[in-house]
């Protein structure tokens, strides 16, 4: 059985020509010896059989008695026209399909050998994409459903599959490597765009936000096609929000997004970062808990003491109070991008916030240790984080303009106060414009 090719990995070599085969087509590696119908995709030839395809798509059927092929015996003969006047390669019929070559192979290795990934990883989305594109577009249901499975697998629609897809891209030493297990947000953000799958996008815009803002300009680097020769398909038109450019180094294209998208992307991401500050304002306000177990002991019979100034927690609750305002500044550090370069992740950054309750590496200048909280101090802030974190999930689609399910809204959605203080911080400051040279290459993890 062929395996599914790697196409970092394919060359030249995978699709020589044959002396039967035209020499302005190029001959795959899918050619049925016992075949008795050519799909030319473009300069590529695919050999197949008829009843195969009409199998899994009643499009097929509509588009072989269209193109009126393959209506004589079952083998082929070996004449160049046969006598219906359709063109011979091979000896047997062919059928123009209007499709990326490599769409086209994907497909039908989807189609002959089964569709499965023995091991996730971000050069899946070369095939995914291109079986997604051609099973909606054929009708061929059962590939679409798996693979609008591992679409969804990859950039979930729940809280708990998001946490599940980071634990997966995080090394047992704390590494986070994203982009070795899926494939960059901006690729998905245009195939959802293009093919019309909504599901996909709360989860993949806030995956490209938590990207610096260059990066995100930058765009990402399409996977390399599995045809070496000119493929059609290399410039997508960019009303799918894809505009390609090809470079002379042969390198693949790069992928940008389209304006309304990086406009989206960059709201959202402004967003997420306000939501942290004003978190902090909200859930500090009243900390200490008025149940603190320092303050019950320090205080007088009968009730708990004053509150600190500044805040409305209860008085003689030192240590609680202290670690209180050392989680605040570790935050507000991990929100500035200094610790872990996650700046525009609320959901890490809460994270973060939760576990520094039970984290015993900090040090107090003489030895490692943990901080000096209360029990109930302890589990209350846990739930208060956990309740913010179930927010920011509810809030996703409305930072980036998108409606309840994902949906694209033609005017971005209102914010509330979130928006207005984004206003009045007037974070756009007028100034010359400066073109800056990027490599994406240097800026891909």
């Amino acid at each position: 059985m062929r395996t599914l090719p790697d196409p970092l990995t394919c060359s030249t070599g995978r699709f020589l020509p044959s002396l039967n085969v035209p020499k302005a087509l190029i001959r795959s590696d899918i050619w049925f010896s016992d075949g008795n119908i050519v799909l030319v995709a473009g300069s590529a030839a695919f050999k197949v059989h008829r009843g195969q395809l009409e199998r899994h798509s009643e499009v097929f059927k509509d588009v072989f008695l269209v193109g009126r092929a393959g209506m004589g015996p079952s083998v082929c003969d070996e004449n160049t026209v046969n006598e219906e006047g359709n063109k011979m390669v091979d000896g047997c019929p062919t059928v123009d399909v209007y499709d990326c070559p490599s769409d086209v192979y994907h497909l039908l290795v989807a189609l002959y050998d089964g569709f499965y990934f023995p091991k996730r990883h971000a050069r899946d989305f070369s095939a995914l994409s291109s079986v997604l594109r051609l099973s909606t577009k054929y009708f061929v249901e059962h590939l679409r459903i798996q693979c609008f499975a591992r679409l969804t697998h990859d950039w979930p629609a729940t809280l708990a599959d998001w946490d599940r897809r980071e634990a997966a891209a995080t090394a047992a030493n704390g590494t986070y490597t994203p982009r070795d297990a899926y494939a960059h947000p901006v690729l998905a953000i245009n195939l959802a765009l293009e093919l019309g799958i909504p599901e996909v996008l709360p989860s993949a815009f806030y995956d490209l936000s938590r990207y610096g803002p260059s990066r995100i300009l930058a765009g990402a680097r399409a996977l390399p096609p599995v045809f070496a020769a000119p493929d059609p398909c290399a410039s997508r038109s960019t009303e799918e929000g894809a505009a390609r450019n090809m470079e002379g180094n042969g390198k693949s294209p790069i992928i940008h997004l389209s304006h309304d998208s990086l406009v989206r992307t960059l709201r959202g991401r402004e967003l997420a970062q306000l939501y942290i500050s004003t978190f902090l304002a909200r859930a500090l306000d009243h900390r200490p808990s008025a149940s603190c177990l320092y303050a019950t002991r320090a205080a007088p019979s009968g009730g708990v003491g004053m509150p600190p100034p500044g805040g409305t927690g209860p008085s003689g609750s030192s240590h609680c109070s202290e670690s209180f305002y050392f989680i605040h500044l570790n935050v507000l550090r991990s929100v500035g991008g200094i610790a872990h370069g996650r700046d525009a992740d609320p959901l890490y950054t809460l994270v973060q916030a939760e576990e520094m309750v039970e984290r015993k590496d900090f040090s107090d200048g003489v030895r490692m240790c943990g901080l000096k909280m209360c029990g109930v101090c302890k589990r209350e802030w846990k739930g208060e984080v956990g309740r913010a974190r179930e927010e920011v999930w509810g809030l996703i689609p409305m930072w980036f303009g998108l409606r309840d399910g994902g949906a694209v809204e033609h005017v971005m959605a209102p914010t509330g106060e979130m928006d207005q203080e984004l206003e009045d911080r007037d974070m756009i400051e007028e100034g010359e414009d400066t073109d800056v040279d990027i490599d994406v290459d240097e800026l891909e993890e």
